[in-house]
């Protein structure tokens, strides 16, 4: 009976170490993705680049993330971000297709800055319709002034693609 109590002891304390050692292989891949999302966060968060390389393959890719899915490299600040693994079965994109995502992307982020640099010089709406009410009742001075004011704006901040 000893025997047979001894062999079951000895298999519960075997199995339990498998256990604790799967668990502890598992938490040691866990702390190591979460550092490889941290790092790469931190360098997406820090590096205009890696943004919007990041925003790029996010446009192609929707449901990828950076950190998981694919690994961005940035080895100095003098090269560009890059692709420097990928982790998923899904075909990666190609230069081509991350080239013309970062255009769209660029296009798209420069209508919004400068729709932003507009919207802060442009008089605002109380002293527009202060000046049309002005204007209705005959004195155009104020009108004047206002419309002098938004077209400067334009003329700093046009929509044009030449503006850069």
């Amino acid at each position: 009976m000893e025997k047979g109590v001894t062999n079951i002891v000895i298999v519960v304390l075997i199995v339990a170490c498998v256990f604790i050692y799967i668990l502890w292989k598992n938490s040691r891949r866990t702390k190591e993705a979460i550092l490889l999302v941290a790092q790469q966060q931190g360098l997406v968060g820090h590096d205009e680049r890696a943004r919007m390389l990041c925003r790029a393959i996010h446009m192609l890719k929707p449901n990828l993330t950076a950190g998981i899915d694919y690994v961005i490299g940035h080895d100095s600040p003098e090269q560009e971000p890059y692709i420097a693994e990928w982790l998923v079965d899904s075909p990666r994109p190609t230069d081509k297709e991350i080239n013309s995502a970062l255009l769209e992307i660029s296009d798209a982020h420069h209508e919004e800055k400068y729709a932003t640099m507009r919207r802060m010089e442009y008089p605002s709406v109380g002293e527009q319709l202060d000046a049309a009410y002005q204007a209705r009742q005959g004195n155009n001075t104020k009108q004047n002034e206002i419309d002098e004011k938004i077209r400067h704006v334009r003329e700093k901040y046009p929509r044009t693609d030449e503006c850069v």
